[in-house]
């Protein structure tokens, strides 16, 4: 019975993927990813902040794809499932990391920190890649870099963020910018197998976060949660989890990372709108301006870093 609800499910969404533009995918992915943090805040919520809850989202998503997809796993190099394997880890943290900055923190802050992923994955492939750094990719870094301090208050001595929160956002944008470097390098990559690793391995950092401090815990875990939770968790595990895990792994194989840079800040927009309706959150002036310059990062590197390809280094 299992497999044959995970058969009808997966076949509905290969089918609707394989119809769907990868720009597109990318741009519903953000509604998704920009949204993400109300059911997230919501199940916490009527969780008595217990994890478990969030653990079956992961593990109802993920279990039922790896079902349809394990089949195909003779097709898989060696080579392919260790780097999916390794690459869903680095995503599985960062969105570890990132659930805990919304549900500690202000949404707008988060995904502003998070949005950096634009500068780390340059410098990540200057480092790596060995990409030239040219005048236009050090602008691209300093623009980024900037819209940091600005809204950490570098003009008040502060160049770090003060909260747990915050640090969980820019860690966060770190590791994502790893696990979108390897999806890039992955030519192989299976998208129903991708998704599935990446949402299961996604469910066991669930499980790690309980060890960080003031974190969601695994005791006191009952049927009367249970009950609270059972409708919440299935409309994030088949609304936002697996669509969205879905979308962004397929979009971010197909298109080329600068053309994803500006699809993506539209995640930034949702997000700062939906937290204003939803939660009341009102971004500072501080925020906005630090905001401006973090977006303008990519647009530097997209539009201005294939003018020239001298190397300042």
């Amino acid at each position: 019975m299992l497999f044959l609800l995970s058969n009808v499910i997966t076949i509905q969404y290969s089918s609707m993927l394989k119809k769907l533009n990868p720009n597109f995918a990318i741009l519903l992915s953000t509604i998704l990813w920009g949204t993400w943090w109300y059911p997230l805040r919501l199940m916490n919520e009527y969780a008595s902040n217990n994890a478990i809850p969030l653990f079956l989202s992961f593990m109802i998503a993920g279990l039922l794809l790896l079902v349809f997809s394990i089949r195909n796993i003779h097709l898989f190099t060696k080579k392919n499932i260790i780097l999916t394997i390794v690459a869903a880890a680095f995503g599985a943290a960062a969105m570890c990391l990132y659930n805990e900055g919304l549900l500690r923190g202000q949404v707008a802050r988060i995904l502003i920190f998070f949005y950096l992923t634009a500068v780390w994955s340059t410098i990540i492939e200057i480092i790596f890649l060995k990409t030239p750094l040219t005048i236009y990719r050090f602008l691209s870094i300093t623009a980024g870099f900037s819209g940091l301090f600005i809204i950490t208050g570098f003009d008040q001595g502060n160049f770090f963020p003060q909260s747990l929160a915050d640090f969980f956002g820019i860690i966060s944008g770190i590791l994502w910018s790893v696990c979108a470097t390897l999806i890039r390098i992955n030519k192989d990559l299976d998208v129903n197998f991708g998704t599935s690793v990446f949402i299961i391995i996604g469910g066991l950092f669930v499980v790690i976060a309980t060890l960080l401090p003031d974190g969601q815990v695994l005791s006191g875990y009952s049927s009367e949660i249970f009950s609270k939770t059972i409708l919440i968790v299935l409309i994030f595990a088949f609304i936002w989890l697996l669509p969205g895990y879905w979308l962004i792994t397929y979009g971010q194989d197909q298109v080329d990372p600068g053309r994803a840079g500006i699809l993506l800040m539209f995640e930034v927009v949702i997000g700062i709108v939906s937290a204003y309706l939803l939660a009341k959150e009102v971004i500072t002036v501080r925020e906005f301006l630090g905001a401006l310059f973090v977006m303008t990062a990519p647009l530097i590197e997209i539009y201005l870093g294939n003018k020239t390809t001298e190397s300042i280094s």
